[in-house]
């Protein structure tokens, strides 16, 4: 039998909306020429060219 607290975090995991698939991560307009970071988790997150310098400041890989 799952814990309680297990079965809250999969609530909360499985509801958080995703972004479509072309936008931005940060802004989440879409566009057309997107580039690839890796966040902290080193998930891939899609950048649009206005927001990489936000995604360098805070030190996302390329």
């Amino acid at each position: 039998m799952k814990s309680i607290l297990i079965k809250i975090k999969e609530y909360f995991i499985s509801s958080a909306p995703k972004p479509p698939k072309n936008a931005c991560y940060f802004c989440k307009r879409k566009a057309a020429d997107l580039r690839n970071y890796r966040n902290e988790r080193n998930k891939k997150i899609k950048v649009c060219y206005l927001c990489v310098e936000y995604a360098e400041r805070r030190a996302y890989r390329k």
